[in-house]
């Protein structure tokens, strides 16, 4: 490889390893799941309800697609269980996005050399997927999966042996992340009708031999679909909401409020807010603020210009094959996130990214190119590198500066420090009673006390949730009680336990009575303003 290409690997490495442990900062519910189920399957090959190597994790009463699991193994196994040992396989699979990027833009465009190192350094410095390439995001390894098997089809234009290959790392993307059945078989459609002239040149025995390997990989998914293991997939759904019946009754419903014309314009809405500025240079994923950098958007503002530019282009050039392939797949990969409750979602919509950062190269190529003619082309390079470099240490700033103080509290951060010091303490207390909630605490203890895989298995139980095909909770781990409620006019009078919850339910000021209470410990988050968990005995 050429030096600048090492060199902007090497930036894109530097990118999605520094400080990976730290920012973002604190581990999310099912990150710390995912890490914990590694670290059981190291210790014991089952995860923690004790299934033996399943391919189908069940985690919070959730089903998830489990080689994100299986490719943390290693890392837990070197670096122990820990944040940077959790995300490493999603920040590794980052850096070979990057790579992916520039082999499948170098075989798309054989005729622009160039553009493959100018989208590898588009790509190396893309918010969308330097924030996803940062947590153990199972759909950044999904979107790594998806890119090898694009790679490997249009391999296989060429050399009809690829074929295989692409069959399976397409079918890899399901068993890693659930939204996949839907964003890789757009690829896989798209792929096949633009190219079908070749595909079907390919040797009938290849493809049978790709076909039967690609469904025996996924069939784990194919049959945990049929068997309704989609979990939040039903619960998050646009189809799962429902206007009551009194509603259905008034007169002026079917004409202007009918369920079919309902979904239309919510999917319709949904669609057209991932092509909105406030998405994708400005705010970001305003519906999930986890899911994006404080005041930035998915890309950089930079990229106004470049997108445009890009546009532009596309449009004065003659669409070949190659080209309709990026403008349908980033007119298709939408619709993931569209059939959601969320207005925007950048996880579920994360394919976008690809298309438009090969829009935003052939931008930027082409107005290098036309400012290599202009009279003052020094003044234009000056002016385009100040533009993209201060867009970019704009997003730095946002994302490794403001993120881990301001959005911390979006985090969950806390729930490490609460369970170093519970752990410190737990053995004193005869019952310890931690407020329930949705970031379901006992998985925090599971990780950060490296809880014994083997003895968990043994008294795992959940109880069901108050929502319909919901998640539910573990209510107990040895002398901690998860409660559902701590109404602290009652909890107040049990004396010798000590409690663990938030300045609402464990109210500070009718809990500093030192002779009837001990403040343990209250936990900020880190803009050091609102408390995240107090930890408060009864005396």
């Amino acid at each position: 490889m050429a030096n600048g290409l090492w060199l902007i690997l090497l930036v894109a490495a530097v990118l999605r390893l520094w400080n990976l442990g730290s920012i973002p900062p604190s581990l999310t519910p099912d990150e710390a799941s995912l890490g914990y189920n590694a670290y059981s399957i190291l210790k014991t090959g089952r995860d923690e309800y004790g299934k033996l190597f399943p391919i189908i994790f069940k985690s919070f009463g959730d089903y998830k697609p489990g080689l994100y699991v299986y490719l943390t193994v290693p890392s837990v196994a070197v670096f122990g269980l820990t944040e940077f040992a959790t995300r490493l396989p999603s920040a590794l699979a980052g850096i070979l996005i990057v790579y992916l990027i520039y082999l499948i833009v170098r075989l798309l465009f054989t005729d622009h050399r160039s553009l493959a190192t100018v989208a590898t350094f588009v790509a190396a410095t893309n918010p969308w997927l330097i924030y996803f390439s940062r947590g153990a995001w199972e759909v950044n390894v999904a979107l790594m999966l998806t890119l090898f098997g694009i790679y490997f089809f249009l391999r296989s234009v060429q050399s009809t042996k690829y074929i295989v290959h692409s069959a399976v790392f397409f079918a890899l993307t399901l068993i890693t992340y659930q939204g996949a059945k839907l964003s890789t078989g757009i690829v896989i459609l798209l792929l096949v009708a633009l190219y079908f002239k070749r595909v079907i040149k390919i040797e009938p025995k290849k493809i049978i031999i790709a076909v039967i390997l690609g469904l025996l990989i996924s069939s784990p998914i194919l049959l945990s679909f049929i068997k309704g293991q989609t979990g939040r997939l039903t619960v998050f759904s646009i189809f799962s909401y429902h206007d009551s019946k009194e509603y259905l009754q008034k007169v002026d419903y079917y004409l202007f409020h009918s369920e079919p014309l309902f979904f239309a314009r919510g999917i319709l809405g949904r669609y057209f807010n991932h092509f909105s500025g406030r998405f994708l240079f400005f705010e970001g994923d305003w519906s999930n603020p986890r899911h994006s950098a404080p005041n930035s958007g998915m890309l950089l503002l930079s990229d106004i210009v470049l997108l445009l530019a890009g546009i532009y282009a596309l449009v004065r050039s003659k669409l070949n094959k190659e080209h309709w392939f990026i403008i349908a797949w980033l007119a298709l990969a939408p619709l993931p996130s569209i059939l959601s409750r969320d207005q925007v979602h950048a996880v579920r919509s994360i394919n976008m990214v690809i298309p438009l950062i090969i829009i935003i190269s052939i931008g930027l190529n082409n107005l290098v190119i036309w400012i290599k003619d202009q009279k003052f082309s020094g003044v234009f390079y000056v002016l385009l590198t100040t533009f993209y470099m201060l867009s970019f240490a704009y997003f730095v700033d946002s994302y490794f500066i403001h993120l881990p103080k301001h959005n911390s509290k979006l985090w969950g951060y806390g729930h490490r420090e609460m369970v170093q010091k519970v752990t410190e303490i737990q053995a004193q207390y005869k019952t310890i009673k931690i407020q329930q909630s949705f970031l379901q605490p006992y998985i925090y203890f599971l990780f950060y006390q490296k809880y014994d895989p083997a003895k968990y298995q043994k008294q795992v139980k959940w109880s069901e949730s108050e929502y319909k095909d919901d998640v539910g909770y573990v209510t107990k781990l040895d002398n901690i009680d998860f409660v559902g409620r701590i109404d602290w006019q009652i909890s107040r009078g049990e004396s010798g336990v000590l409690f663990v919850a938030g300045p609402s339910q464990i109210p500070p000021e009718d809990s500093k009575d030192e002779k009837l209470f001990k403040v343990i410990s209250e936990i900020k988050y880190l803009d050091g303003k609102e408390i995240a968990f107090r930890i408060v005995e009864v005396l």
